[in-house]
């Protein structure tokens, strides 16, 4: 009868081991459970990423096209532009001059110029070179320039006329610029001496011949001539420059001297040093990323190729937002 009372308590712990095996299989399953319940999670994040991936490219494209349309807008506004002709550069060696400045500031300004062209590839004469970019600086100016006319009465171009010259002549501007251009064939300019020499001798380039306005004989993908500088006069008021530091006026006369630069151009929301002049609370100190990139451009683009703005504009998008 004793070995029977055992049994009657081990029953009652039979009958919880079933119960107990449950519970735990239950607990089992369920942490087994666990990791397949937190797959669904992931997939939200994996959507939201893309959906983030997707907006990130969308914006991407939207500044891409914005900066398009910027820098078309600042290539169409401040650089002359031609309906059939190629822009104008340099194709002979520049050789600067500069004078009306103490002695040190003339020498900075002149390894100022050639710093910025020998970056963008712009040709450059040798030490002993005949001038033919000029940047003059005097307190009068309009004297100054009424006298090296008279002096050398062919200094300008006259080919549109004497509306520019009186323009220039009588300008209000703290800088003025007069460029004298020619044309001629890749092969011809690459070849042809300075002609344009000193103003005061032989400064006269000829105008365009009759067939310089559309394509070559059997192809409207190249232009048939292609325009150069001959010659560049920038003349500095000093009274109204005298609040520039050397370095902005050394920067500012190298983008008019190397590039033919609208005066009336809009330089609204544009960061370049052509708005020296109308940002009077934050002018900028130096050549932009814009400024650069347009001079790089212009040097290192096919000027016979009838598509060369939109070829320099593509070169300039792709210098101020490289790609990643």
């Amino acid at each position: 009868m004793h070995s029977c009372r055992p049994d009657r308590h081990l029953r009652p712990r039979a009958r919880q081991l079933p119960l107990l095996l449950a519970a735990l299989l239950t607990a089992s399953l369920s942490m087994r459970a666990a990791p397949a319940r937190s797959a669904p999670d992931t997939l939200p994040s994996a959507a939201a990423a893309g959906a983030t991936l997707d907006s990130v490219t969308i914006e991407a494209s939207r500044q891409k096209r914005e900066l398009r349309r910027r820098v078309d807008h600042y290539v169409a506004s401040n650089v002359v532009t031609y309906l059939q002709d190629s822009l104008v550069r340099w194709n002979k060696p520049v050789c600067p001059l500069a004078a009306g400045l103490p002695r040190n500031m003339e020498e900075f300004i002149l390894e100022r110029i050639s710093q910025i062209a020998r970056a963008a590839n712009v040709p450059l004469a040798g030490e002993s070179c005949r001038a033919n970019l000029f940047i003059i600086a005097s307190a009068y100016p309009d004297l100054l320039l009424k006298k090296w006319r008279a002096r050398n009465p062919r200094m300008y171009n006259l080919c549109n006329g004497m509306g520019g010259v009186q323009t220039f002549l009588h300008s209000r501007r703290p800088v003025r610029v007069w460029y004298n251009t020619e044309f001629g064939s890749k092969e011809a300019v690459a070849s042809s001496p300075d002609a344009a020499g000193l103003p005061f001798f032989s400064p006269f380039a000829g105008c365009a011949p009759a067939f310089s306005g559309g394509g070559s004989i059997g192809s409207r993908l190249s232009f048939s001539a292609i325009q150069s500088f001959s010659s560049v006069f920038v003349i500095v008021d000093l009274k109204q420059a005298k609040s520039l530091t050397i370095g902005q006026l050394a920067d500012y006369v190298s983008l008019l001297g190397l590039a033919q630069i609208d005066p009336e151009g809009d330089t609204a929301h544009v960061p370049t040093i052509l708005t020296l002049f109308h940002d009077r609370d934050h002018p900028p100190q130096a050549l932009s990323l814009w400024d650069r990139a347009l001079l790089h451009s212009l040097y290192n683009t096919s000027q016979s190729n009838v598509l060369e703005v939109s070829m320099i504009e593509r070169s300039m998008v792709s210098q101020i937002a490289p790609a990643r």
